[in-house]
């Protein structure tokens, strides 16, 4: 309770380009429900005590839409297109504990199962989108700390 969340478009859409775009809060729900669901995907898939995340990096997430969808004129009539997002891809860098004897197909296999268990990856399933995350092993001298 007691969070806000603000949205709001960009000026060329009649906004005022103050916070982020609906769309853009969307994709940042399917990060954050995969992030959840992949911590709580490896506390029951790898032994212990190696069966903890430390972090996931996203690099080169990027969303496909035909924005025709959604601005198409004139307004009251059907747009000729999909509003929806129709592909989503990108990387997920997992870093484990060093030491750690999580390998990189352990981590192709806690990616296939996140996919399978996030709901919001779910909703955009079954909306009709594509969805191709890389989950890779964090190599252990990227992102230092």
């Amino acid at each position: 309770g007691g969070h806000v969340l603000k949205t709001d478009l960009p000026v060329l859409h009649g906004g005022d380009a103050s916070a982020a775009q609906p769309i853009e809060t969307l994709l940042s729900s399917l990060l954050g429900c995969e992030v959840a669901t992949a911590h709580y995907v490896a506390r029951y898939l790898w032994p212990k005590p190696h069966n903890r995340i430390e972090r996931i990096a996203w690099e080169d997430v990027t969303a496909k839409r035909d924005e025709r969808g959604a601005l198409a004129l004139p307004i009251d009539a059907p747009p000729p297109v999909s509003p929806i997002i129709t592909h989503v891809s990108g990387t997920a860098l997992v870093k484990v504990a060093k030491g750690s004897p999580v390998s990189e197909a352990d981590v192709r296999k806690l990616g296939e199962l996140v996919e399978q268990r996030c709901p919001v990856a779910a909703m955009f399933v079954a909306a009709g989108c594509e969805m191709k995350i890389d989950w890779r092993l964090e190599a252990a001298d990227r992102h230092s700390e």
